[in-house]
């Protein structure tokens, strides 16, 4: 990452972006008929990505961190209601919002920029994650007729919605082969520069992006044929840390990383301490990066609260661990100021090859090189990852789907818990137990359960403001519906 540039065009970005959202019209999947409609392509590109970024870092991160059992309401607060398996629709609203914006200020650039190739390959593969997030989140969402309010566009005011499974999923996989077509043939189009706030421009890490994020959507479709033979193909991937996708952050008044600044808002501050569950199973697989994902408390060792507890609990954190960089006013490696948003990282894009090949030689080599790249990131010494990988933390040829989905829960803990939620559901199913479905999972049922026994969360609930606004408005869902890859 280009620091230097990023110190001083961040500001200007996040400036212009809170600007431009300031205002509550109804903007989440329509044009704004007030706003300008002329700007800077390059500064759309930017606002963009950080819209994007925000959406997921500051109103997803923290629900997504307590449903994947990371964290938990601490001592000093009322229990909340993610710790309780509820969610009200009025939680949906800035994630929604944030998405659709960012995505029409890429629009912007597609419609004012059409034969600048490189430009409209980051647009493709961008709106390609964002929409892919949306849909996993929310499930069906408005795509064909979204952000079609302008006149030119037909003033579509009221978006009708598109099913996740057999016309999001589809076009999401076109739109990606499109960007890919368009970056192999870009020559002599202008290169971003500090503009894109992801990879400054570096279309050999947009290229990896990409094929890591079609790996994705074939596996979520149940491509399994398609995700093979992409792995086999010899095309790039995110394979490094220095390949990931992510939005950095350079802290202070240039801009902070969304959920720090959203957690230190309050007088009580990054509130959270660890789960049971995260605790018990990093100690039980004798796993060396409980020490980063967690500060140990006062007694020198790591102690979890069961989810949702914090009314039983002591009245002092320091009994608990809780996530590193929380009593930091610098942060540390887990939570911070200058912590990115990481779209995604070596470790998701290592485990999905190693999904994709599973039953070769080749899937254990993927899934090592994951792991490798997490205790990298983290700072992990290399003889405990030598040790870790030859003990509990081997890959189990036997059982290897179950072996990959842990591992993938694991090496996103308190980095993407948004993608890690999307993948606890995915992975269960009616023959393999391995998070909070059915029996055997390794998730506790909460202390108190609105759902009721044995039921966990499986989606989003839809915004408020769709219900009120929007009269193609399919519906409220129950938070235990299901996204159509949730088997």
């Amino acid at each position: 990452m280009n620091q230097l540039k990023i110190k001083y065009f961040l500001p200007v970005v996040i400036f212009m972006t809170l600007f431009i959202t300031s205002c509550e019209n109804y903007l989440d999947v329509n044009l704004n008929p007030n706003q300008s409609t002329s700007s800077d392509a390059p500064l759309q590109l930017s606002a963009g990505q950080l819209n994007i970024a925000i959406a997921l870092g500051q109103r997803l991160f923290p629900s997504m961190g307590v449903w994947c059992q990371y964290q938990s309401g601490g001592p000093g607060v009322s229990l909340g209601e993610f710790d309780q398996h509820q969610m009200s629709s009025s939680e949906g609203n800035e994630i929604f919002t944030r998405i659709y914006r960012g995505i029409n200020n890429l629009n912007y650039i597609s419609k004012n920029l059409p034969n600048e190739k490189y430009y409209n390959a980051i647009v493709k593969i961008t709106k390609s994650y964002a929409f892919q997030v949306c849909a996993d989140v929310f499930g069906n969402i408005p795509y064909t007729e979204a952000l079609k309010g302008d006149i030119s566009d037909g003033s579509i005011l009221h978006p009708k919605y598109n099913n996740a499974e057999t016309e999001v999923y589809p076009a999401l996989i076109q739109e990606v082969k499109d960007a890919l077509d368009l970056i192999h043939n870009g020559a002599g189009s202008t290169i971003p520069g500090s503009d894109d706030l992801v990879y400054q421009g570096d279309m050999h890490k947009w290229e990896a992006f990409a094929n890591s994020l079609l790996l994705k959507l074939y596996l979520r479709s149940g491509k399994s044929a398609d995700a093979k033979a992409l792995a086999e193909s010899g095309a790039s991937f995110i394979v490094a840390n220095d390949e990931a996708a992510l939005v950095a952050f350079p802290g202070g008044s240039a801009g902070s990383n969304p959920f720090w600044t959203a957690a230190r808002s309050t007088a009580l501050g990054n509130y959270f301490v660890a789960t049971t569950t995260s605790i018990q199973y990093l100690e039980s697989t004798s796993d060396p990066r409980i020490d980063f994902f967690y500060q140990k408390n006062l007694a020198g060792g790591h102690n979890g609260m069961k989810p949702g507890d914090v009314e039983n609990a002591p009245s002092s954190s320091a009994t608990f661990s809780l996530p590193n960089g929380a009593t930091s006013a610098t942060g540390g490696v887990i939570f911070g100021p200058t912590k990115p948003v990481i779209w995604m990282s070596a470790w998701e894009s290592n485990l999905l090859l190693s999904e994709a090949v599973i039953g070769a030689a080749e899937s254990e080599a993927y899934y090592d090189e994951a792991v490798t790249q997490s205790f990298d990131y983290l700072g992990v010494e290399s003889a405990k990852l030598d040790a870790y990988l030859a003990g509990k933390g081997k890959y189990d040829a036997a059982n290897a789907l179950k072996t990959i989905a842990l591992q993938k829960w694991v090496c996103m803990n308190g980095l993407q818990p948004v993608e890690s939620w999307i993948e606890t559901r995915r992975y269960d199913n009616a023959s393999n137990a391995i998070f909070a479905s059915r029996s055997g999972g390794i998730f506790i049922e909460p202390t108190k359960n609105a759902l009721g026994a044995g039921k966990f969360p499986s989606i989003f609930p839809y915004p408020e403001n769709e219900e009120s606004l929007n009269q193609n408005f399919p519906g409220q869902h129950d938070i235990t519906a299901k996204v159509f890859w949730d088997k």
